[in-house]
């Protein structure tokens, strides 16, 4: 073996190299000319997780190209790099181009840091819709209370889309606080924004949206209805079960399991369980079946069974004879 080595290392000299360090590799190409390979070197960079490239990706986040600043940042956050706080919230303030201030919000993500809510805040008002759709979500990552009025704010912006992310950050904030605004959402005029706020007021922890939430269950839309049943079941409430079972015979199939899903949150004994057991047993298709099967035995563990309950069977009335009853007996020694 010792030979075929040594022959092939004298006939093809590359096979006597030593193999090429991936790292180094890396930073080489974040020096070249062609600003495709210096955004390839940062990819590789931010895939490689070392250290020691935090500063060499800062100093990327000034390359006169916006591709190779945008991957810098993009590596930055997948190194979970808290140091680079601060320079990712001035590429998210102050860089002209909207691809890069929308990489730099979800960077900002990745490094779970409070501190960037500030900068998170202020971009909301980006000129750019992609831009605030990203500092929203990321403000919602972040759990930042300080959020709730300015994403308040957001659930009157005229795009509808940014409505939608908005109701769904405050929902990953989960604080009562939020919930006025939520509620004021569910009369949105486009249907995303109410089944978004619907299902933000669930996560809210505040038990006086129930009423909202009831009149929300008789919405036209049925995502909306079965978004507000599933928020009822998670404030402890079963008034969305007839929403539920209704929805359990819609012939869309991501209905119907979402049905079954509100149902298991409701943990209705009465009305939830026979209603998933009589879908379950209606249902044609294999696939769909075993998902409601699954449905019900969360539905069961929640409930503390081991299986269906069977109901016991109404008592039978009594027959009444239709014979002439006996005469009674006079007792002896009395006369009839």
């Amino acid at each position: 073996m010792k030979v075929l080595l040594l022959v092939l290392a004298g006939v093809f000299p590359a096979f006597a190299q030593a193999p090429v360090d991936p790292y180094k590799a890396a930073v080489e190409m974040t020096k070249a000319s062609d600003p495709m390979l210096r955004r390839r070197g940062a990819d590789d960079l931010g895939r490689l997780r070392n250290p020691a490239s935090v500063p060499i990706l800062e100093k990327l986040l000034g390359d006169k190209n916006a591709f190779v600043r945008a991957t810098a940042a993009d590596s930055l956050g997948q190194m979970r790099s808290r140091g680079s706080l601060a320079a990712l919230a001035r590429l998210l303030s102050s860089d002209e181009d909207p691809r890069v201030r929308q990489q730099a919000a979800t960077a900002l993500a990745f490094l779970a840091d409070p501190g960037a809510t500030g900068a998170l805040i202020g971009a909301l008002k980006d000129a750019v819709p992609p831009v605030r759709f990203a500092a929203a979500r990321t403000l919602g990552l972040l759990r930042a209370a300080q959020a709730v009025g300015p994403l308040g704010e957001a659930l009157r912006d005229p795009d509808p889309a940014m409505r939608r992310v908005a109701a769904g950050s405050l929902g990953l904030l989960g604080l009562p606080a939020a919930s006025p605004v939520l509620q004021t959402a569910l009369a949105d005029q486009d249907a995303g924004v109410r089944a978004e706020a619907a299902k933000a007021l669930g996560l809210s922890n505040d038990p006086s949206a129930k009423p909202a939430l009831l009149r929300a269950v008789a919405d036209a839309e049925v995502s909306v209805r079965l978004e507000a049943a599933a928020a009822l079941g998670r404030l402890g409430d079963s008034g969305g079960i007839e929403a539920a079972s209704a929805a359990l015979k819609s012939p869309d199939a991501q209905l119907r399991l979402k049905a079954a899903g509100v149902i298991v949150l409701a943990g209705d004994v009465k009305k939830g369980l026979p209603a998933l057991d009589a879908a379950i047993k209606a249902e044609a298709s294999p696939a769909m079946k075993a998902s409601l099967e699954g449905s019900m035995a969360q539905l069961l563990a929640r409930l503390g069974l081991k299986e269906i309950p069977v109901s016991a069977p109404a008592p039978k009335a009594k027959k009444t004879s239709s014979k002439t009853k006996p005469k009674a007996q006079p007792l002896p020694g009395r006369k009839p």
